[in-house]
């Protein structure tokens, strides 16, 4: 490539990353959302009104994600090539257009995979940047998703205390923080199974929290990386070439 093709390639993955970092986020709150916002109606039968609400919800958060998607498709270099290395960001928009097809539980099914997929990539990529992003998100997450399940499991059982969304998110606090107050619990095997998880998962975020900051504490000053040529620094070269050829 010449010299003008690859500055327009770099400023255009300044402006993707750009994009990304600003988002990110923002994204992983939505997608941690969206897993209540289609489980729920699926694991318990909703009032017209909160249906109401419900759909205005996923429609609000489609459009986020439709808006975010169209930008970074607007700056990407190669735009193809970012859908097909993006597939669940992608589902994220196009799925809700499947409607028509009347396949509800099906199509609802779907996108709470898609969901908890997009949940896993954007923790992973918090992981590879920063390590403490990656042990807030995954908390967040397990406490979404480890509430609405126990929820869904609980509701309707004979003898269980947790009969509100907001009891299984408290219940899920509690648990994942091993505090135990005891004032919940689940009784159903479902409900214990993810009780589990959550105790084991409660214990490892806190063996790796306390990891971290021993490593922060005894770490050495790392010495500073070779610095990489910027857009202006290439433009700058591109400028003097050109100045010699005028010279010459």
């Amino acid at each position: 490539m010449s010299i003008p093709q690859v500055l327009r390639v770099e400023q255009s993955e300044e402006r993707l990353a750009r994009i990304e970092r600003a988002t990110e986020y923002p994204l992983l709150t939505l997608a941690l959302l969206m897993v209540p916002l289609l489980a729920l109606p699926l694991a318990t039968d909703l009032s017209e009104q909160a249906n109401r609400w419900f759909l205005i919800a996923d429609y609000v958060i489609w459009g986020a994600f439709a808006t975010v998607f169209g930008a970074k498709l607007l700056v990407a270099p190669n735009r193809w090539g970012y859908v097909k290395t993006h597939p669940l960001e992608a589902a994220m928009v196009v799925l809700p257009f499947l409607r028509p097809l009347r396949l509800v539980r099906v199509l609802t099914l779907l996108r709470l995979a898609v969901a908890l997929g997009l949940n896993t990539r954007l923790i992973r990529a918090f992981f590879l940047r920063r390590g403490t992003g990656f042990v807030v998100a995954a908390l967040l997450v397990a406490i979404v998703g480890g509430g609405t399940i126990v929820f869904a499991a609980e509701q309707n059982h004979a003898g269980s205390e947790i009969t509100s969304f907001g009891d299984s998110i408290w219940w899920a606090v509690v648990t994942l923080t091993t505090v135990g107050y005891g004032d919940y619990a689940p009784v159903t095997p479902l409900g214990r199974g993810v009780a589990s998880f959550l105790m084991v998962f409660g214990i490892a975020a806190l063996s790796i929290t306390t990891a971290s900051v021993a490593t922060l504490m005894t770490r050495e000053p790392r010495q500073p990386a070779p610095r990489t040529p910027s857009l202006h620094d290439l433009r700058t070269k591109q400028r003097r070439r050109r100045a010699r050829r005028v010279a010459l």
